[in-house]
């Protein structure tokens, strides 16, 4: 079991209803609602995998997919990450108590706030990261990861790493440690 906190979520959310059209809870307890890095094209979100994978919310759990941002900044118990059916799977069971301490960080970094990620090099990650997901189309690019405190990632703008303390009353946040935006000066 891992602890998870989320910080963000991926831009394409679904979801699977129970089976049974008689069934009272067909589209609440029986449901399952899903989340995963997508990329607008045109008026829609499609998921343009290079890693495909995503997360699951049961209808019995602690989630309600009205307002999933109400989620963020909780922390989750969570299966450990498995691959199935052709990707990463990592279900969110229920939320832990407010004084779990989490084992990774759920995060969702683009290419529009974050610059562009090289994934098919070498050492665009830190090595305790999990990727859970990765679109990419063209320029535009979204990834969702599992992180800890003091990971990185790097862009076409830099090293950008997680910073997670204890103390911090404002929550986990992104600093970006080595800028390499074009027209910088060393």
């Amino acid at each position: 079991m891992l602890l998870v906190k989320v910080l963000a979520f991926g831009s394409n959310w679904w979801a699977r209803f129970g089976r049974d059209p008689h069934d009272r809870y067909r589209f609440t307890r029986h449901a399952a609602y899903f989340n995963s890095t997508g990329l607008r094209c045109g008026r829609k979100i499609r998921r343009h995998w290079i890693i495909p994978g995503l997360i699951r919310f049961n209808g019995v759990g602690d989630f309600n997919p009205q307002f999933p941002n109400r989620h963020i900044g909780m922390t989750f118990e969570c299966a450990d990450l498995k691959f199935a059916c052709g990707g990463n799977r990592l279900l969110f069971a229920k939320r832990a108590p407010q004084s779990a301490t989490a084992d990774y960080y759920l995060t969702v970094l683009s290419s529009e706030r974050c610059g562009n990620f090289n994934f098919h090099q070498p050492g665009w990650k830190s090595e305790s990261i999990v990727p859970i997901a990765v679109s990419y189309l063209r320029t535009k690019q979204e990834a969702m990861l599992l992180m800890k405190p003091c990971d990185w990632v790097r862009s076409s703008l830099g090293i950008w790493r997680l910073i997670a303390t204890a103390n911090s009353g404002s929550g986990p946040w992104f600093e970006l440690l080595e800028d390499l935006a074009p027209g910088k000066e060393s």
